[in-house]
């Protein structure tokens, strides 16, 4: 019996936010990614490879909120925007049969909470890639937060932690053969909205950054290596 509860309000919840999201997305409620931040996340690096690729992936972004939200909120420390961390549990986590468990904090899930000098605040949730207004998406997750990083806090963790820490770009760089082809191959899959035929800016943002690489140098850079050390291991 409670298992059958349990799907009949995950069944109620998806169908509510399907029709909330399309109702939202239609009067500006909901938005996704505009140039200008994309722009912004073109400056961040992580693993070799700029923000504005990861958060436009669902598959390196669906399932890392902790991480992903924080690579986000770095796009805005430089801002006269205030910008905090939210860690609450959610519904869309919270309902799921397929992830409820006995863990308190099994439904904890983090997004970006945006408020531009003068104006009204937006979330950012960086799992599923979209901009919303904080009351609208209040209305379809109901967070239950239970703790809030502001943005002197989140400066002080990006500049202690080694992850967030500035790259050596010209070194880190090389990473970029091993990830973008694994990335090019998911254009187009049902959960990548943004390599979508008529949207596309994932590939945009990767063809930028090949450009700013020299990445086709970078590519026989390495074979050349490999070929100088295969041959050498022949002789």
């Amino acid at each position: 019996m409670e298992k059958k509860l349990q799907k009949l309000k995950w069944d109620l919840h998806k169908y509510k936010s399907q029709k909330l999201l399309l109702w939202g997305l239609k009067h500006g409620y909901i938005a996704p990614y505009g140039d200008k931040l994309i722009e912004k996340l073109r400056t961040i690096y992580t693993g070799g490879i700029p923000a504005s690729i990861i958060l436009l992936s669902d598959g390196m972004s669906n399932g890392f909120c902790y991480d992903r939200a924080v690579l986000m909120a770095r796009a805005f420390l430089d801002d006269k925007d205030d910008v905090r961390l939210l860690y609450a549990s959610v519904d869309s986590i919270r309902l799921n049969p397929k992830c409820i468990s006995d863990d308190p904090l099994y439904a904890d899930h983090c997004i970006v909470e945006v408020t531009p000098e003068g104006g009204s605040p937006f979330i950012i949730d960086t799992s599923t890639g979209f901009i919303y207004s904080k009351n609208f998406y209040w209305l379809m997750e109901h967070p239950k937060i239970r703790r809030i990083n502001n943005k002197k806090s989140i400066i002080e963790f990006v500049k202690a932690d080694e992850y967030y820490s500035p790259e050596d770009i010209e070194r880190d760089k090389y990473a970029s053969p091993l990830i973008l082809p694994m990335l090019e191959m998911s254009y187009g899959r049902p959960n990548e909205m943004y390599s979508m035929l008529g949207i596309e800016l994932l590939q945009r943002e990767i063809e930028h950054y090949k450009k700013v690489i020299n990445y086709e140098a970078i590519c026989q850079e390495i074979e050349d290596d490999m070929n100088r050390l295969i041959f050498k291991k022949d002789k």
